[in-house]
């Protein structure tokens, strides 16, 4: 379904419809602005329709589509994702990021070519990640747009002077945990942990670099050779390690149910007790379980999850650190398909439909729950 709005003589029509795809912005850095060309609008345009053309092939030659210019940044999608074990689709993002870090060189000498030696291109910074994003037709001749949080992060990141570093590629966390699940993937880069993001406060976003496993990119960094071969083995090490997790299932919570299920549920309380007559409630079901005693445990670990599909989280309200209200903002932040059913002894269940958005009664209960009640409520949440 559309929506129309009018904004001036500009019209956009929004879709309450979302779709899983990479975003990636591109931020390129120059001298042009402190030089006399600036005043130049003719050089200026030429400078710009020189990078963002160069740009532009190497994006649709891997399959992606320049959303909108900002500036000095380009902000594009990548939309082959509707499978997540694509492994081609994701490499294919990848390789776009790198192919532009290495063709820097070949842009620039076409710069040089032009009148008055335009100034070429000194940095680069990219940031990919991968999330949820709305669509939306903006403008006149309704041109695609894309907004969402997977769209803000990612532009955050690319921002950020703490995080994002210059000539390289960083991606988010929820891109990082579906590729290092694949082997050929790990054979071919290395996966550096480059910190965490401040979403908020208490909230941290993992991101990580990438470089090919041969170290023959970035050379100009300034690391010697020495020191390369030795951050290379690290960094390889690493992704290994998270791939063998990855594959394994790590098992973090207070529980794990071992059998490997299709329909997974994740309790969050931090009453053990609770915790566990949960479980026995759901014992004899198909379903896979994980619970937690700690909502950023919880946190972490659906955000390491290949995929969210038959997922259902089952959490408190009243727990400290996390409340159960920041913790649906956080999950609904990673994936907000991911349905979350609220168990509470509060008794505010309009209050509660009031602060969360999109939430209907049937995914509030009251304790202590009945265990016929609980059990149809979460079988017909993942039905």
């Amino acid at each position: 379904m559309w929506h129309h709005s009018n904004k001036g003589n500009k019209s956009i029509k929004f879709t309450e419809d979302s779709l899983k795809c990479c975003v990636c912005f591109i931020e390129f850095e120059s001298t042009i602005h402190n030089t006399a060309l600036v005043e130049d609008h003719l050089q200026l345009r030429e400078y710009y329709s020189v990078v963002i053309n160069s740009l532009s092939q190497i994006i649709n030659h891997h399959n992606g589509k320049i959303v909108k210019s900002l500036g000095d940044r380009l902000m594009c999608y990548f939309l082959n994702f509707s499978d997540l074990n694509n492994e081609k689709a994701f490499e294919d993002v990848i390789e776009c990021g790198l192919e532009i870090l290495e063709k820097r060189e070949d842009m620039n000498n076409e710069l040089l070519k032009k009148k008055n030696n335009l100034p070429p291109v000194e940095n680069y910074k990219i940031s990919l990640d991968y999330g949820v994003v709305d669509l939306a037709l903006a403008g006149d001749n309704y041109q695609l747009d894309i907004f969402g949080s997977a769209v803000n992060l990612c532009s955050k990141i690319n921002s950020s002077f703490s995080v994002a570093a210059k000539n390289e590629i960083i991606i988010g966390n929820n891109f990082y945990r579906i590729i290092k699940s694949f082997p050929n993937v790990l054979n071919k880069y290395n996966f550096i942990n480059n910190g965490e993001f401040k979403v908020t406060e208490n909230i941290g976003y993992p991101t990580y670099n990438i470089k090919r496993r041969s170290n023959t990119l970035l050379q100009n960094d300034g690391t010697n050779s020495t020191h390369s071969v030795k951050m290379e083995k690290q960094s390889n090490s690493y992704a290994e390690e998270d791939f063998i997790e990855n594959k394994n299932n790590k098992r973090e919570g207070f529980f794990f149910h071992k059998k490997n299920k299709n329909k997974r549920i994740i309790l969050v309380d931090d009453d053990q007790e609770i915790l566990f007559t949960y479980r026995l409630f759901l014992e004899g079901y198909d379903y896979h379980i994980n619970s937690f005693t700690d909502p950023f445990s919880a946190l972490n670990y659906i955000k390491d999850l290949p995929n969210f599909n038959d997922l259902l989280v089952i959490l408190d309200i009243r727990m400290e650190n996390l409340n159960g209200f920041q913790l649906h903002q956080q999950i609904k932040s990673i994936d907000p398909t991911i349905k979350i059913l609220f168990i509470t002894v509060l008794d505010i269940l309009d209050e509660i439909l009031t602060i969360v958005p999109g939430l209907s009664k049937e995914q509030i209960m009251r304790k202590p729950v009945e265990k016929k009640t609980f059990t149809n409520t979460v079988k017909n949440m993942l039905n």
